[in-house]
């Protein structure tokens, strides 16, 4: 995946996070919490080029080679 569609990508499963925890219940929204705070490290890596592939788990599991 070009480096642009990855953070594109990245951005709406953040935005799906968020979603996620403005639906929930008042309860615990720890996990939810963490995974936005890794997607938005991710984000910040993948448009600096820190990071060429990176894998996401939650809700189902992705692989994503970032290319120039």
């Amino acid at each position: 995946m070009r480096r642009g569609s990855a953070v594109t990508y990245l951005l709406a499963r953040r935005r799906a996070w968020f979603a996620t925890i403005a639906d929930a219940p008042s309860g615990n929204i720890e996990m939810e919490s963490s995974e936005i705070e890794r997607i938005e490290r991710l984000i910040l890596d993948v448009r600096a080029g820190r990071v060429r592939a990176f894998e996401l788990t939650r809700p189902k599991r992705v692989a994503v080679f970032v290319t120039d």
